[in-house]
């Protein structure tokens, strides 16, 4: 399950649905209301985080804007968490938004041949 988005109440993420469009059918869909809705997702996806600058940093990563080139062991570390978890921040993102996965991050390939590696590993063991 994915953690966007999230909300927190007492103390515990709990998913929670995002705003959605119209739901009208016949009329067509506009750029400047998929750029709105795309906009109103991205801050209510980091406004329900509870650290909102990794996420921030995450999403620099995820769409290169605004990145500075940062690993993620470095982004890790100046936050306090794992590189596994900032790893994870950052594929739910390309998830959320559709977005490919950047050049710091493993191709959606490359994920499944080490899940199935790894996979493997614990069986043998």
């Amino acid at each position: 399950m994915s953690l966007y988005p999230s909300a927190w109440e007492n103390r515990q993420r709990v998913p929670v649905t995002l705003p959605d469009e119209d739901d009208d059918e016949d009329v067509a869909p506009r750029p400047e209301r998929s750029a709105g809705h795309s906009l109103r997702k991205l801050l209510f996806v980091l406004l329900a985080d509870r650290n909102t600058r990794l996420g921030v940093e995450c999403m620099a990563l995820v769409t290169g804007i605004g990145y500075d080139g940062s690993s993620m062991a470095d982004i890790a570390s100046r936050h306090g968490v794992t590189r596994a978890s900032v790893s994870k921040r950052c594929i739910e993102l390309c998830e959320t938004f559709g977005l490919p996965p950047a050049r710091a991050m493993r191709s959606v390939k490359n994920r499944r041949a080490c899940k199935v590696a790894r996979s493997r590993e614990i069986v043998a063991s």
